[in-house]
């Protein structure tokens, strides 16, 4: 089990260099990428573009270095790095620092809620990494307020989103908020941009 354990950290080291020098060799993100229009969302922060069009989200540390990638094409498919770390780590959209920090799942979530109240947001790339996230977020900030933006995957057993986010936010004494559709909504709606998409910014704002 040492030997494993050793081996695993070892390809996350390799993976975590190919990351860097992926990410530096890309380009600026264009606004025109298909995968934002679609969303609705600019992009923020430092994401890139690969050669073959490829969003490229860098997903970094409790210290900022960037230990993993998501990729994601202009068709909205969504790969992780092969052999890269994604537990704990987290991608920021730095914001108003007066306001509690927004911690949620995917990028596009994560720019329609800052671009819906200016707060700062962390995304954690998935459900099963909030917890994670949170802990290490609340463990460098105590005193920071952490509001967890859950999925709300309704139409799925157990409903992870939720079940996730409301486990984070009760061990970190953070909010939970969810988006709030109102009627009849489809099963593939179940985050902050899919409101924004329905609704507007103002619906996102309204719950967060």
């Amino acid at each position: 089990r040492q030997q494993r354990d050793t081996e695993f950290a070892q390809r996350q080291a390799v993976a975590a260099q190919a990351a860097k020098s992926e990410f530096r060799a890309a380009a600026p993100c264009s606004p025109e990428h298909p995968y934002l229009q679609r969303k609705g969302v600019p992009p923020l922060a430092d994401i890139r573009q690969d050669h073959a069009g490829a969003l490229l989200i860098p997903i970094r540390d409790a210290v900022g270095q960037v230990q993993s990638l998501q990729r994601i094409t202009p068709e909205g498919e969504k790969r992780f790095l092969t052999g890269g770390k994604v537990h704990g780590g987290h991608f920021i959209i730095q914001g108003n620092p007066e306001k509690p920090l927004a911690l949620c799942e995917g990028y596009a979530t994560g720019a329609s809620i800052h671009e819906a109240t200016g707060h700062a947001v962390a995304c954690a790339m998935n459900a099963g990494n909030l917890l994670e996230v949170a802990r290490a977020l609340h463990s460098k900030y105590p005193k920071l307020r952490l509001i967890l933006a859950a999925d709300d995957d309704a139409f799925t057993d157990g409903n992870p989103g939720i079940t996730k986010a409301t486990e984070a936010a009760k061990a970190v004494g953070g909010y939970l908020t969810k988006p709030n559709f109102g009627g009849q909504r489809s099963e593939t709606e179940t985050d902050f941009n899919d409101l924004h998409q329905r609704a507007g910014l103002d619906a996102v704002q309204v719950c967060i």
